[in-house]
């Protein structure tokens, strides 16, 4: 734990003590937020208070003091700023990893998509580019809520290839997929266009090979030049009109099988 504190500007801890009725605790999460730039502290904090799904329980503006705030209010969820005087977010995690009594969900926060990589090689929960999206900021929670939920445990300790999310750019920055909400992919021109269990599609600034580097090969398998498939949404395979079906509530695509890819995909239906 860093024992070292610098000299840094004037940065207060701001507490705000548990008032909130123990009736509708089921329903709140429970959040720290470590941020030394005042208006982005403000503005986090007025986000999450407007989703009605968060308490703010704890903030503060000096990093030095963030693994002391954690510690004593073990929150659900922890958004994190990156860069910060004296000590970034990732040197904080790495105190925090070593205390094993808590494991709270860990968001970045940040105004750079540079250390997205990074992020998630310290298994983020999350990363959040700034200014903050309120419906993305919605999503995150709400998939928190799930984990806590289900009875998953964020432990911060974790590598990225045990919880692994799929990060591309798109135009407006980067998109994180993780790879069980993926139906099936398409080629898209310079682009490839993901069709994800939500309804949702998402396209990004990678060719299809590319994304296929990413993909783990135990559930997809490319069953065209232009379209890659996940298994796990494999219903039945056509093999006269050498076409698969996938499908997901309820909803069935039709996906095209080349010939020479046709082989292929039975291979991998028998191994699974």
């Amino acid at each position: 734990m860093a024992t070292i504190k610098k000299e840094i500007p004037v940065l207060e801890i701001e507490l705000k003590r548990k008032t909130m009725s123990r009736i509708n605790t089921r329903n709140i999460l429970e959040a720290v937020i470590v941020e030394d730039e005042p208006e982005s502290l403000s503005l986090l904090s007025s986000l999450l208070v407007k989703t009605g799904l968060v308490e703010v329980t704890g903030s503060t503006r000096d990093p030095f003091e963030a693994v002391r705030l954690i510690l004593s209010l073990t929150p659900g969820i922890v958004f994190l700023d990156i860069k910060m005087p004296g000590l970034s977010g990732f040197e904080i995690l790495d105190d925090l990893n070593r205390v094993k009594s808590v494991h709270p969900h860990i968001v970045f926060t940040t105004a750079y998509d540079d250390y997205a990589i990074k992020a998630f090689e310290y298994a983020a929960f999350d990363y959040l580019l700034k200014p903050i999206e309120p419906s993305r900021l919605k999503d995150t929670l709400m998939r928190c809520f799930d984990n806590r939920e289900s009875g998953r445990v964020q432990d911060t300790s974790l590598l990225l290839n045990s919880y692994r999310k799929l990060f591309f750019r798109n135009i407006s920055g980067i998109v994180l997929i993780e790879p069980e909400e993926i139906i099936y992919v398409e080629a898209d021109g310079n682009y490839s266009k993901f069709f994800l269990s939500d309804g949702k599609t998402q396209v990004v600034t990678s060719l299809l090979h590319k994304v296929e580097e990413q993909l783990p090969l135990r559930d997809f398998i490319r069953v065209s030049r232009s379209v890659i498939i996940n298994t796990s949404y494999l219903k039945r395979i056509n093999t006269k009109q050498s076409e698969c079906v996938l499908s997901m509530n309820q909803t069935e695509y039709r996906i095209r099988v080349s010939q020479e890819k046709l082989r292929s995909l039975i291979e991998k239906v028998r191994e699974m």
